[in-house]
């Protein structure tokens, strides 16, 4: 019998301000998330993110998807358990938020310059 190759939970990053690029927003949010991660977590765990802009103020803030392959941290795996939850931190002066729940709108990923958007 083969294992089944269980999907990694996306996880939202909302109150990243726009100051810095997002390749540099991105390089602030992984440390962030190092500095919760125990020594053994660093080594096992590999972080995606991926930067996008806000539904709702788009030339001030940011928002990230994030995953991890290897498992979910201990930081967070509280909100596996009450998915309806949040956990919040400092990244410099400004306060993310974390969650699973994606209440309200968010963009889940960044339209190629110069094409337009269409829904069809």
């Amino acid at each position: 019998m083969m294992a089944t190759k269980k999907k990694s939970t996306a996880f939202r990053v909302t109150g990243l301000i726009r100051e810095q690029p997002d390749d540099a927003l991105e390089a602030v949010l992984k440390a962030a998330i190092n500095d919760n991660l125990s020594e053994e977590e660093r080594s096992d765990i590999e972080i995606m993110i991926a930067i996008l802009p806000s539904c709702y103020d788009c030339d001030r803030e940011r928002v990230a998807l994030v995953q991890f392959r290897g498992g979910v941290p201990r930081f967070l795996s509280e909100l596996i358990v009450n998915p309806l939850g949040d956990w919040q931190t400092e990244m410099g002066d400004a306060d993310i938020n974390f969650d699973c729940h994606f209440f309200g709108f968010t963009q889940l990923y960044v339209p190629t310059a110069g094409e337009p958007v269409t829904a069809e």
